[in-house]
């Protein structure tokens, strides 16, 4: 029988979830504190087919943090955050931490039956698809773990168009790759194209082909990369970098699903699924006129952010793992822990790309069996090291340089997710109470939930402390007892 974890702390409103949820068949075990729930996600991680948590759940861990705990424990398990107030803000912030789906409360019998049920009946495909994704794609931080679920989605759906959008190095051609060896037609050709490194002359020709005596030099007909993908996948890479006279062409092809080679009568299907990937911000492109907006809207049907490699909290060290093990072939060396703190302070504006790099220039540069910071490429990392304080250890640097990130990555998720394109003031306001949640969660935990210790720190008073804390959704502040006397 499927086991339903709940986190709840109104005992009435459990009673209610769980008669609901026995109606359905499911076994529920239900927990009226995040310490409680924390506990079973850390003790029978395999077991559970669906978790549901409190957003306003008292802990530590609050609410929140158990969203994006479960989802790093659990990627594959189907989480759904319950809450008495449905407000955008705070399910953007949700969903951004793992959450499948949000329900209101009071709890509507019917909305909850047909929530578990989409996610249950879509859950052992989705594993499967998340399973395979996460092998191809490595990393277990909550940001990565978004994207290959979001990527899961479009596979099973079957998209037809989808735009990749992130920095340079992310990753975005292998996902590309992995959404066509997922789909049901693998054997179908995967053609890849690099926009910037064809001629601005020869765009088009190369895109939609041309027949004989098209053009001077035009000697034989050619296939087009449209025509070559046939039924497979057009991966369009720097896509943001095609010329506006070929945007309107593709845009017509995309439409009519049909073209013509250059100078020719005859109509072409196109039937290829076109994934799109650029590092550029299309939608002001869109607002300067240098990129067409019925393009862009038909393009980005299903957009897809692929993190930066500083998104990704934790996932440095598993991709050193993973490109030592491919690089290192049968020798035994490894990364010493003063070049593991260099690294864990160092940007990486190359992302993945610039680190498997970095791996393999290492290994060449050291002939024992550590890598050491004098095999690292300094020079070119320097003007993107963070400088640490002498006075600090080197563990100390690499936690905090950990920490960090962790604060950033959940800042970024908590933001929407075409944040870009919103006026300044609103993002500001939103990026404040995304970091107000991260900063005064931390800190209420770190003081063990003593307010006059916490705001004594923070350097404001208890209004101002309780002003802040509310404004960030938090569930209402207890005080310990120490405070209440």
């Amino acid at each position: 029988m499927e086991k339903i974890l709940v986190g709840e702390e109104s005992e009435r409103d459990a009673i209610r979830l769980e008669g609901l949820l026995k109606q359905n068949g499911l076994t529920v075990t239900v927990c009226s504190s995040g310490s409680e729930v924390a506990g079973h996600l850390n003790g029978q991680t395999k077991h559970w087919a669906a978790i549901m948590i409190l957003w306003e759940l008292h802990g530590p861990p609050f609410g929140p943090e158990l969203v994006a705990r479960a989802r790093r424990l659990l990627p594959a398990v189907p989480i759904v955050v319950l809450s008495g107030a449905l407000d955008a803000t705070l399910a953007t912030r949700a969903f951004g931490l793992g959450a499948n789906d949000f329900l209101e409360k009071p709890l509507d019998a019917a909305r909850v039956k047909s929530c578990l049920e989409s996610l249950l009946t879509n859950r052992d495909s989705d594993s499967k698809l998340l399973v395979k994704l996460n092998e191809r794609v490595l990393g277990n931080s909550p940001a990565l773990l978004s994207t290959l679920r979001q990527t899961a989605k479009v596979i099973r759906h079957g998209a037809p168009r989808v735009l990749l959008i992130g920095e340079s190095g992310t990753g975005k051609e292998l996902l590309a790759h992995a959404i066509h060896d997922l789909s049901p037609n693998p054997v179908a050709p995967f053609v890849a194209v690099n926009v910037a490194a064809i001629p601005k002359d020869l765009i088009e020709s190369a895109l939609f082909g041309h027949e004989k005596g098209a053009f001077t030099g035009a000697t034989d007909l050619h296939r087009g990369y449209m025509e070559e993908a046939e039924a497979g996948t057009l991966f369009l890479d720097e896509f943001g970098e095609l010329e506006l006279s070929v945007q309107a062409k593709l845009l017509r092809a995309i439409q009519e699903k049909r073209f013509r080679r250059l100078k020719g009568n005859k109509e072409i299907d196109f039937q290829a699924r076109l994934v799109c990937a650029t590092n550029r911000d299309l939608a002001l492109d869109v607002k300067q006129g240098a990129f067409r907006r019925d393009l862009f809207h038909r393009i980005a049907e299903v957009t897809i952010h692929v993190p930066a490699l500083h998104e990704r909290a934790g996932d440095l060290d598993l991709l050193l793992e993973h490109f030592l093990s491919q690089y290192a072939a049968d020798r035994r060396v490894k990364f010493e822990r003063e070049t593991l703190t260099i690294l864990h302070t160092y940007s990486f504006p190359g992302n993945v790309r610039e680190l498997q790099n970095l791996v393999k220039r290492a290994l060449i540069e050291s002939d024992g069996e550590s890598v050491l910071p004098q095999h690292l490429p300094l020079p070119t990392m320097g003007a993107f090291l963070a400088a640490p304080d002498p006075t600090e250890s080197s563990t100390t640097v690499n936690a905090g340089g950990q920490q960090f990130q962790e604060l950033w990555a959940e800042v970024l998720h908590a933001l929407p997710q075409n944040w870009q394109d919103l006026p300044y003031k609103q993002v500001l306001e939103q990026y404040q109470r995304a970091f107000d949640r991260v900063y005064f969660t931390r800190l209420i935990e770190r003081h063990r939930h003593n307010v006059t210790k916490a705001t004594k720190v923070a350097g404001v008073d208890k209004k101002t402390f309780a002003q802040h804390w509310k404004m960030a959704g938090l569930p209402p502040l207890r005080f310990d007892e120490d405070e209440r006397k």
